[in-house]
Formats: C-alpha cells, sequence, structure tokens
C-alpha cells in the first residue's frame, strides 16, 4: 500500500456525514476516513472489517429491540 499516491486515482464507494469509503484503483487499497482518522486496508481487510461491523450492528440491534429478562429478587 502506497501512502503517497495521488488522491485523484481514488473512486469514492459511499459517503455519508461520519465517513466516507474511498478504493484506489491504482494500489487496490480501500481507503476508510472517518472523522480526522483515515485507514487504509487492503480489499480483504475492508471486507472483513464490514463483515465484523455487520454483525456488530444487527447484535446491537437485537439486544435493543428484545427487552431484558426481569431479574428475580434475592430471598
Amino acid at each position: 500500500m502506497n501512502p503517497h499516491h495521488d488522491t485523484e486515482d481514488r473512486q469514492i464507494l459511499a459517503r455519508c456525514a461520519v465517513c466516507q469509503v474511498e478504493r484506489c484503483a491504482d494500489c487496490d487499497t480501500v481507503h476508510l476516513h472517518i472523522g480526522h482518522a483515515s485507514l487504509r486496508l487492503t480489499t480483504a481487510a475492508f471486507l472483513s472489517l464490514c463483515a465484523t461491523l455487520l454483525e456488530a450492528a444487527q447484535t446491537a440491534t437485537q439486544s435493543a429491540v428484545v427487552p431484558a429478562a426481569p431479574r428475580r429478587a434475592a430471598n
């Protein structure tokens, strides 16, 4: 991964108010920008990160929707 390549070679894959995802055609690197932080990832690492974040989002959503079982009072 070459951190000094031209930003003109990057394609914006997606963006929102929180982050932007770009792919560099020259080095096949995915650039993930979150606020002032940037990560340069291989495509495989990016896809693994996406799968992990999706799993976390699904788990968080399920926990938020399903109320916890009430606890019994200690005798």
